[in-house]
């Protein structure tokens, strides 16, 4: 057997005896029981992590708490750092403006600060803060126990600290407190103006007035009821910007009886006469109008007459006589059609009088020629 055959037999020799080695490997291995699978893997995927997180809902939820009482926290003022800083509160805020379901304590810490006439900001910021604090406070669901009877409080004065009579803050919460009436009968309905020494400023109640009467339709007969009778006295109070805006609120009422309209009727007639705020007469005028009050057109024309001239005030006046005029009043507001400020609402009030002397002219035509079929 020469060389070359020599080496071919070896390494036939020493493949076989590697499959032979392999075989029984594998023969071993599959006499042998099979692991058992690990019981926890050792590590987790990041997909699994965020499933486990999601599926842990207190403490999510219990996170979210923690965050809204901060922020609750920070709008109140109750953090030094951040009090003088209307910003940083507005944040706070606008970070929790759209929830529904704040704990019981963060509403009660809302409301308490409504109720607290201190604080370190300027009054406009305060103002606004404010109002956005009731419009979150009415976006709770269900709707926050209380809150009405808190901006009414607010708006008539009793919730100053050392007053006799004054109802405490847990009982203006709930609605077990009462809101006695301290100043005497100015109309001879039974109803009192408001106090004079209401601790909150003019533009908080005017804000206090607007959202009770965005809430007026949600309440039961009773706190309506309630409400109407702040409202109404809040319009008596002539000399003050929010009498106008309270005129809008009762205009809100959707269960308003004709009694009820007789008395807007009343009251918006009254502030629409020059001794009324400038602004509070400004916003009767415009409702006298869009109502339909035509008992105010001597009071228009007298103002749109005159020499004392404001721009604003003569648009309103205007844009009413448009609504409730005649053709005779034409020649009046074209007085002011050369004025940049007024030319626009000249305009807009002669072709919705011209429109309904058109109609008007229709309609009389109309029944002559009936009168004569017959």
């Amino acid at each position: 057997m020469n060389c070359k055959m020599k080496f071919r037999i070896t390494v036939i020799a020493c493949g076989t005896a590697l499959l032979i080695a392999a075989a029984v490997v594998v023969a071993i291995r599959e006499r042998q029981p099979a692991l058992p699978m690990p019981e926890a893997s050792v590590s987790q995927t990041p997909a699994e992590v965020r499933v486990k997180a999601v599926e842990r809902k207190t403490e999510t939820v219990d996170h979210e708490v923690v965050e809204a009482s901060a922020a609750v926290a920070i709008v109140c003022g109750a953090d030094s750092a951040t009090a003088y800083r209307y910003e940083a509160r507005n944040d706070a805020l606008r970070s929790i403006a759209r929830r529904r379901d704040l704990a019981k304590d963060d509403v009660a810490a809302l409301m308490a600060y409504l109720r607290r006439a201190d604080d370190a900001m300027r009054v406009e910021r305060v103002a606004a803060l404010k109002n956005d604090v009731m419009n979150l406070l009415r976006r709770q669901e269900p709707m926050v126990e209380g809150l009405a009877e808190t901006l009414m409080a607010m708006i008539e004065g009793n919730i100053g600290p050392g007053r006799a009579g004054v109802p405490s803050p847990a009982a203006v919460v709930d609605g077990t407190a009462t809101l006695p009436a301290r100043s005497r009968d100015t109309d001879g309905d039974g109803t009192p103006s408001l106090p004079g020494n209401t601790i909150h400023p003019p533009v908080v109640i005017d804000y206090c007035i607007q959202h009770l009467g965005a809430m007026v339709n949600e309440l039961d007969d009773e706190r309506r009821a309630r409400v109407r009778g702040v409202l109404v006295k809040a319009a008596r109070e002539k000399t003050k910007p929010y009498a106008g805006t309270a005129l809008y609120s009762l205009a809100e009422d959707k269960r308003a009886t004709a009694a009820e309209e007789g008395v807007l009727k009343r009251l918006t007639l009254a502030l629409c006469k020059p001794c009324a705020h400038n602004g509070a007469r400004i916003a009767a005028i415009q409702l006298a109008g869009q109502r339909g009050y035509v008992e105010v057109l001597p009071v228009l024309r007298e103002t749109l007459s005159g020499e004392k001239r404001d721009a604003v005030l003569d648009t309103v006046c205007i844009g009413s006589i448009g609504l409730l005029g005649n053709a005779d009043d034409i020649a009046l507001i074209e007085r002011f059609k050369g004025d940049a400020r007024r030319s626009a609402a000249v305009e807009a009030a002669i072709k919705r009088i011209k429109g309904r002397e058109e109609v008007g002219v229709f309609r009389q035509g109309f029944s002559s020629d009936n009168e004569n079929q017959h």
